[in-house]
Order: structure tokens, then sequence, then C-alpha cells
């Protein structure tokens, strides 16, 4: 699996440090060397917190080496999860529930995202496709098992149609927008960084997971319980550091497209674009009642992962139950919220 870090230095000087060592020369301990380093997947999208807290070095003042690895999905991270290549995956709560009920080990400790505004329907300009209703009989692209399977069963109840209505081809992003853009398909549900350039090619979203209200696409990261339960010092200032980059961004929001420009490899509009409908939340905002990603047993995000999972279950997804309660392991937040 080819992995693409975004803080390559930091190899070339441990390289240099061990050469010298090796040589006899006397070297003073470099400052990284103290730092504890978390490998953490990130997909290509705009992350303005993150980004800013790595760019900033807020993580490193803090003793933390958090080393970003690209991924363009979630199942290439619980490869890597499982194999020790990284220890946290970042991904959609929804999707990463299902590999959980198949055996993946993963547990939430804070939801930092709303994604749902960026996930959508789109169609050819010249389709002649207005409305969900429009699809009867179409062809429409997704990745099975998705916020936007599950949104594509949700848009077809809501028009009063059942999941029969529609011919879904299961399809990675990249492959969806050729076979949209080549009209193998009618229809793709996908989700940014995608969609913009096919709007851009004249491509209309005519639904959003946003629409459902609350949609499934709220992000962040998941770990191994046991990893998480033995780290807790790393999460904790993992969380600490999303808080800080989260107020720099909104004290200078133009950070965030110039630091997403240059990781995720976006063009500056489609960067602004994602950046202007991307919703992000406090580190604690998931113990946090009235916030929208608050996470408690019948809490309104609670009750879209229950039903996420009925979906898995409906569509044969999923091979056993799980503990969709116990999903989200609140006390890393408790302790950024007490001051520990």
């Amino acid at each position: 699996m080819l992995l693409s870090s975004i803080r390559t230095e930091y190899a070339v000087r441990r390289l240099f440090a061990a050469a010298a060592l090796c040589a006899g020369l006397a070297v003073g301990a470099p400052a990284h060397a103290q730092l504890k380093t978390v490998n953490a997947g990130m997909q290509p999208i705009v992350n303005g917190p993150i980004y800013i807290a790595l760019k900033e070095k807020y993580f490193e003042k803090m003793g933390l080496d958090l080393n970003l690895i690209k991924f363009t999905s979630g199942p290439a991270q619980f490869a890597a999860l499982a194999g020790g290549q990284i220890d946290l995956a970042w991904g959609g709560m929804g999707a990463f529930l299902l590999a959980k009920a198949n055996g993946q080990d993963l547990n939430f400790f804070a939801v930092f995202m709303d994604y749902n505004p960026l996930e959508g329907i789109a169609v050819g300009g010249a389709s002649g496709v207005n409305s969900v209703k429009d699809l009867a009989g179409k062809k429409v692209a997704l990745v099975q098992g998705s916020d936007a399977h599950y949104g594509m069963l949700k848009a077809l109840r809501l028009s009063g149609m059942d999941k029969t209505s529609v011919q879904v081809l299961n399809m990675a992003p990249p492959q969806q927008v050729a076979a949209l853009e080549s009209k193998d398909v009618d229809a793709v549900f996908s989700w940014e960084p995608f969609l913009t350039p096919l709007t851009q090619k004249g491509a209309r979203v005519i639904f959003r997971n946003n629409e459902l209200n609350p949609g499934p696409a709220f992000l962040g990261w998941a770990g191994k319980r046991a990893w998480l339960e033995a780290n807790q010092d790393l999460i904790v200032t993992i969380l600490k550091g999303w808080n800080m980059g989260l107020k720099r961004m909104r004290e200078d929001p133009e950070l965030a497209i110039k630091y997403a420009m240059e990781w995720a490899g976006m063009s500056e509009a489609q960067a602004r674009a994602i950046q202007k409908q991307l919703i992000y939340f406090d580190a604690t905002a998931a113990i946090d009642p009235p916030q929208p990603p608050y996470w408690a047993k019948g809490s309104r995000l609670n009750l879209v992962l229950h039903d996420f999972f009925a979906f898995g279950k409906e569509y044969n997804l999923v091979k056993g139950d799980t503990d969709v309660d116990g999903y989200v392991l609140t006390k890393f937040m408790q302790a950024v919220k007490d001051g520990k």
C-alpha cells in the first residue's frame, strides 16, 4: 500500500541523527526526538483545524508528532489500522459502524465535522432529471454501505419510492465521476472533493444529505479501543490541538484554504466551495447536549446511527450485531472539558 505522509521531514532528520551517532559524532538530541508519534489516516478533504494545528506546530509544542497519512477510502484505512500501520482512521460514523459490526475494532472519541451538506446526488446538466422521483428506473453509482448509500435509500423513501426504484451500481468516487461524464450512469451519489469537479462541468446536484435533518455524515477519527484506552494523553492532546486549530481558523479562515490546497492537492476554487459549506465542531461538542453531534443514548445522532445499522442489516451489509450506544468513547472529551 502506498502511504504518503504530510511530514516527511521528520524521517529525514531522524535518519541524519542516527547516521551521526553511528559515526561516533556528538550530537544533541533534536526536539522532535522527544515527541510521541501518532500515525493518523486522513482522506483528501478540507480539514482546516488539523492542517492549521500541524502547520502552526500546536501538536509539536504539546509533545505530539501527529503524522497524517493520506488515504482515499475507509476500507484501505481499516486494513492499515488492523496491520498497525496507522493508529487512527478518519471517516464517517455510519460506514465505520458497519465495519465495526463486521469485525473491525473501531471506536470514535469525538465528532469533528458535519459533512452532510457536501454529499449529494449529481446528474448531468442536460439529463432532464430534476428530482429524486425522476431517477425511477435509472442507474445510480455510489459506494455500497456509505453515507451516500444510506442517503439514497432515505431520499427514495422521502419521495414515496422503494429501494428497487433505481439500479444501484457499487463504484468508487473517481470511477463515479468518469461514469457520469461518459453517461454510463444517470446519476452519482457522492461527496466532496468529487462533486465540485462535476458541477464545474455542468452537472447539477438535486439532493443533499443535509436535507435528511440530520443526515448520517458526521466525521472524525476512530481507533482500536485498547489503543485509545492506553493512550488517553495522546487523544486528549489531539482534541486540544483541534480546538487550537479551530480557533485560529476562525480568526483567519484563509489558512484553511491555503493548507487544504497544499495537503489535499485541490484547486483554490474547490477548496473555497467546500470550506463554505463545511460545518466544524468544537472537540467536545459530542458531550454538549445543545450541539448537533451530541452523543448519548436516545440523542438525535445516536438514533441516526441505530437507523444506519438497521440499514446495514436490511441490505445484508453486516454479519452480526454491535454496541451502537458504546460506539463513541466520551471520556476523552470529558477530560478536555475538565481541563485535564
